[in-house]
């Protein structure tokens, strides 16, 4: 992420899509952050920033502690 433009009205800010969309995915999942993060979220989307698509399966897997 950089600092495009910055006056005294706002900031503007270039960042990656795929950073973008995991900004997105953060902002949404985590209300309690409040207007800002909210009126992000809100501009991020109506710029096209999608969340990332959900992965199809979550591989979980057991190892037992090493004993030496």
């Amino acid at each position: 992420m950089r600092i495009e433009k910055r006056d005294k009205q706002g900031v503007t800010v270039v960042i990656s899509g795929s950073k973008a969309s995991d900004l997105l995915d953060g902002l949404l999942a985590h209300p309690e952050l409040g207007d800002i993060a909210g009126e992000l979220a809100e501009k991020l989307q109506a710029a096209g920033v999608q969340t990332p698509p959900a992965s199809d399966h979550v591989r979980h897997e057991y190892a037992p502690p090493l004993t030496h």
